[in-house]
């Protein structure tokens, strides 16, 4: 038998550093994950919110007596501005000549919240349709 150095058991420096960059490449892409979730989680939190000033000026416009048609602008607070379009929608289809009118208007409610996130400019659209009867639409053909 040979006589010589006896192995020790252990890692080799290579093996280590191959180790090292393995576990960094994983640290990295699970705190981009993190940060990748947390932003998620803060854009979601502001669109439940937008949906619910959408609600808001939904119901208000539900409960008013009369509609005109046009646009209309304002503010919720200094982050989420509004943009409200009403317009009439014809129940009759186009080109038939008919001397019958319908007992009530419709009108087609588009709401639209806007604001600010970071660099983007978001926006949340909700769209609802509202039937008045002919003498409470504001508006007499």
């Amino acid at each position: 038998m040979r006589r010589g150095k006896k192995k020790t058991p252990g890692f080799t420096l290579i093996e280590v550093v191959v180790a090292m960059a393995i576990l960094s490449i994983g640290l990295v892409v699970i705190i981009e994950l993190f940060g990748g979730g947390l932003r998620l989680g803060a854009v979601s939190g502001e669109y439940t919110k937008a949906a619910g000033y959408a609600r808001i000026k939904l119901e208000e416009i539900t409960l008013a007596k009369t509609l005109v048609e046009g646009v209309q602008e304002g503010e919720f607070d200094k982050d989420f501005r509004w943009l409200v379009e009403v317009k009439r929608v014809d129940l009759l289809p186009p080109g038939n000549e008919t001397t019958y009118r319908p007992p009530v208007a419709l009108y087609r409610v588009r709401i639209d919240v806007r604001w600010k996130s970071g660099l983007k400019d978001r926006v949340a659209s909700l769209e609802s349709y509202r039937s008045l009867k002919e003498e409470e639409s504001g508006q007499t053909t």
